[in-house]
């Protein structure tokens, strides 16, 4: 039989706790939730036909009692990318952008739930006539890419073309 000297048993056990504490670990132990932050993103599509024809939108977004409203200048700016626009501190987010086939994606980052949300849009064309205002009764979705008990986003989509505003 060899023997180890106090070094070699040093090595031995480091060894053996090496290769058995993951094989221990994964046997029976809870999941771990990512440290990773969900957001939550309403996003408001506005066909490329519609846009085109835009000067300025109105947007109320209303979810249990509570209604956050934003401006945006459709116009500004007209190649595709960001389309600037102030958010007050605390407030939710809304980031327009301007796709390349000349449509906008409006995506309003907002605490939400999965609860029915309102969404309210209205404006002006490029003539300086209202568009009307349109309402749509969205049923946001809650996915959990990490299982229940980590929680997940919650997202809404809404469509506004010439006809009006839509879920989807």
């Amino acid at each position: 039989m060899h023997r180890f000297g106090p070094v070699g048993r040093v090595c031995w056990v480091l060894g053996v706790l090496a290769v058995g504490a993951p094989l221990f670990l994964s046997c029976g132990s809870p999941s771990v939730c990512p440290a990773v932050g969900y957001g939550s993103l309403v996003t408001l599509h506005v066909t490329a036909e519609r846009a085109a024809t835009l000067a300025t939108l109105g947007i109320e977004m209303c979810q249990d009692g509570t209604c956050h409203s934003f401006s945006i200048n459709a116009l500004t700016p007209l190649t595709p990318g960001p389309i600037p626009l102030p958010t007050p501190p605390g407030a939710p987010r809304a980031v327009p952008l301007r796709m390349a086939d000349g449509s906008i994606d409006v995506r309003i980052e907002a605490s939400i739930n999965d609860h029915p949300l309102d969404l309210t849009t209205s404006g002006t064309n490029t003539s300086g006539s209202s568009i009307g205002m349109s309402h749509a009764r969205l049923k946001p979705t809650t996915t959990y890419p990490d299982g229940r008990d980590c929680g997940g986003p919650t997202t809404a989509v809404a469509t506004l073309d010439a006809r009006g505003l839509r879920a989807g």
